[in-house]
C-alpha cells in the first residue's frame, strides 16, 4: 500500500492551455518569457530573490533593476520604453495594487511576479510559487491570458527532493534541514515539467481552507500590530497572504522573537548586498520581519505572537 492522499482539487490555477504546471517558479518564468516578444530588457525589482534572474540568463535577456519605495511601490526608472518588458511584484499577496498601477502606466509587457501570492488573481501574465504555501519540494505555475504550448521537454522527478517532508513529519524541521536545503538546490537545474507526484500533492490539500486559515491568521495580527507596522497594509487582505510583513525598527526583535522559538526568514540577504545602505530595499531586506501565518497556526497562535512582540 502507498500514500492514500485525498482529492480536494481546489488548487486555485487549474491547468489548461492558458495555465502551465512546471517544475519551479523560476521555470515559469521560463515559459512566460519564451512565450513573449523579445524584450530589449527585463526591468526587475531590485527588493526580490536573486532566482529570479535565472530565466532571463538561460534564455539571454538582458536586465535592468529598478528601485521600489518603503511601501513596496515600485519606481519605474526614466529610461523605461515600450520594448521593455516590467516584471512587477505581488509581494506577499498584499501590493498586488501597487504591481497593477505601474504595469498600467507602462506602454510595453509587464509580467506579475506572484511567487508569495498564491492566491492572486492576474490579468497579467504570472508566475506563481505553491511550495511557499504547502508540503512539496518543487512546482511552478505560468499563467497567461494566451495559450502557452512551448512547455519545457522534460518532466521533473520529485521522490528524491521530497525526503524532508517526511523527515520533518517524523523528526522535526531541524532534522530535515539539510535535505530541504538539498531539495532547494535542485531547482536551479534546466525548466522541466511539474512532476507526477508534486501534481498529486497539490489535488490533496485544502486551498479553500489554507486561504481561510492564512486570511483570519492575517486579520488577527494586524489587529493587534498595525499601530507599529511602518508599512500601510490593508485591514481586509486582497488575497489570502503568505506572511505578516512588519517593519517596526524595534531594535533586536529578530533576534529575540528567533530565541522565541518563532521562524523568520531573512527576505532577501542577496539585496543587503547588492543596494546602497540608504536605499528603501536595503531597509526592508535588514529590518522587515515576514512574521508567519500559515494554515499551521491558529489565532490564538497569532496572539501569542503578537504579545511576544508588543511585551503582553
Amino acid at each position: 500500500m502507498g500514500l492514500e492522499l485525498p482529492l480536494c482539487g481546489n488548487f486555485p490555477h487549474a491547468e489548461s492551455p492558458c495555465c502551465a504546471w512546471v517544475g519551479s517558479g523560476r521555470a515559469a518564468l521560463w515559459v512566460l518569457l519564451r512565450h513573449l516578444p523579445r524584450p530589449r530588457r527585463l526591468l526587475v525589482p531590485r527588493f526580490m530573490c536573486d532566482t529570479v534572474l535565472q530565466a532571463p540568463a538561460r534564455l539571454g535577456i538582458p536586465v535592468a533593476r529598478y528601485a521600489c519605495d518603503d511601501q513596496l511601490r515600485p519606481l519605474l526608472p526614466d529610461d523605461l520604453c515600450a520594448e521593455d518588458t516590467l516584471l512587477v511584484a505581488d509581494y506577499f499577496g498584499l501590493t498586488g495594487t501597487a504591481a497593477r498601477q505601474a504595469a498600467a502606466g507602462h506602454a510595453g509587457v509587464s509580467v506579475l511576479d506572484a511567487t508569495t501570492a498564491l492566491f492572486t488573481r492576474s490579468a497579467l501574465p504570472a508566475f506563481y510559487s505553491p511550495r511557499k504555501f504547502c508540503g512539496t519540494a518543487d512546482g511552478g505555475v505560468a499563467k497567461a491570458p494566451f495559450p502557452l504550448p512551448q512547455l519545457p521537454e522534460r518532466q521533473d522527478s520529485s521522490a528524491g527532493k521530497s525526503l524532508f517532508l517526511l523527515q520533518r513529519l517524523e523528526s522535526g524541521a531541524a532534522a530535515a534541514l539539510p535535505a530541504s536545503q538539498a531539495a532547494e538546490d535542485a531547482l536551479n537545474g534546466e525548466p522541466r515539467r511539474m512532476s507526477p507526484l508534486t501534481r498529486r500533492l497539490l489535488q490533496a490539500y485544502d486551498f479553500a481552507e489554507i486561504a481561510r486559515r492564512r486570511t483570519e491568521n492575517y486579520t488577527a495580527l494586524h489587529r493587534r500590530l498595525r499601530d507599529i507596522n511602518r508599512l500601510e497594509l490593508p485591514d481586509t487582505p486582497p488575497s489570502a497572504p503568505f506572511c505578516y510583513p512588519l517593519a517596526s525598527g524595534i531594535p533586536g526583535l529578530r533576534d529575540a522573537l528567533v530565541d522565541a522559538g518563532v521562524a523568520i526568514p531573512l527576505l532577501w540577504p542577496e539585496v543587503i548586498e547588492a543596494t546602497p545602505a540608504h536605499s528603501a530595499e536595503n531597509r526592508l531586506a535588514r529590518t522587515l520581519l515576514p512574521l508567519p501565518l500559515d494554515q499551521r497556526y491558529s489565532p490564538a497562535d497569532m496572539e501569542r505572537l503578537a504579545d511576544l512582540i508588543l511585551g503582553g
